[in-house]
């Protein structure tokens, strides 16, 4: 047994080939990890042995040794492994980033749905609208009925998107196919961010009102969000002062307003006790 093992080790030795994967040197942490786990990890997973060059003398190379078909998937993997943290940069029209973000929404659905982060390689992020807070009663208050405290709202409409020019880049990083989902995904928010030109803002004058706008379970919003055709963010009802944010055309805009102050109104109305 003992001589068997000795010539497998022999010919494991006589058929390793060394081949070497040019990985920039400031991507060589990510194949090292923290104390050299990563390194271990994937030589233990690859069966290959890894060779990263020692930091700072510029080399990029980094040798793989072990049987020729395992150093071929070592390459694939590791090569794909370094793509991921570069990431694949979308440019998206600054002043449609609010619109396309949804108040941050899509990066969460990207990270959920497709293991995709976004970052924006260090730009500045353009200015939100300052409409989205009363500001001490800066936004007008519009009172339907004077004896009704239900109707008494602020409501302010303006054209979505701002004067910024240019674009903002969106950095996709996550596996390549995940990246493609991503990409598409975005690229149609961008498409319907064009088509809703409009944005309201509602303030209602109790916050926990809001609740009447959500409904069970999304219930109500969701019915809201059907019929006129609009996005609705609905803020937490301890958000003093939030802003209800309704994007869509500039009919679907005034529809959603009347539906949600409908939807606050029935809320309030008092049920009568059960007998």
């Amino acid at each position: 047994k003992i001589c068997a093992r000795i010539l497998e080790i022999v010919s494991e030795k006589e058929n390793q080939v060394t081949e070497i994967l040019e990985v920039p040197t400031d991507k060589h942490r990510t194949l090292i990890g923290r104390g050299g786990e990563t390194k271990r990890q994937l030589e233990t997973q690859l069966s290959v042995s890894i060779d990263v060059p020692r930091q700072g003398d510029g080399k990029t190379g980094v040798k793989l040794t072990g049987s020729s078909e395992n150093v071929a998937k070592a390459k694939e993997h590791l090569a794909s492994l370094v793509k991921e943290q570069e990431g694949e940069a979308l440019q998206v029209p600054r002043s449609l980033h609010h619109a396309v973000s949804n108040n941050g929404q899509i990066f969460r659905q990207l990270r959920s749905n497709h293991q995709v982060t976004v970052s924006h390689d260090g730009q500045s992020v353009p200015a939100k609208s300052s409409a989205t807070r009363a500001n001490g009663g800066a936004l007008p208050l519009i009172t339907d009925d004077e004896e009704t405290t239900a109707d008494a709202h602020s409501w302010k409409v303006e054209s979505v998107g701002s004067t910024e020019e240019g674009d903002i880049a969106w950095v996709l990083r996550g596996p390549p196919e995940g990246i493609e989902k991503a990409k598409a995904s975005i690229n149609k928010a961008i498409e319907e961010a064009r088509k809703n030109t409009t944005v309201g803002y509602l303030i209602l004058p109790d916050p926990k009102t809001y609740r009447f706008v959500i409904g069970q379970g999304g219930s109500t919003v969701n019915t809201i969000r059907k019929h006129s055709g609009c996005r609705i963010t609905v803020p937490r009802s301890d958000s003093q002062e939030e802003a209800i944010e309704v994007v869509g055309t500039a009919d679907g805009v005034e529809q959603a307003k009347d539906l949600i102050l409908a939807a606050v109104r029935e809320g309030q109305v008092p049920r009568e006790p059960r007998e």
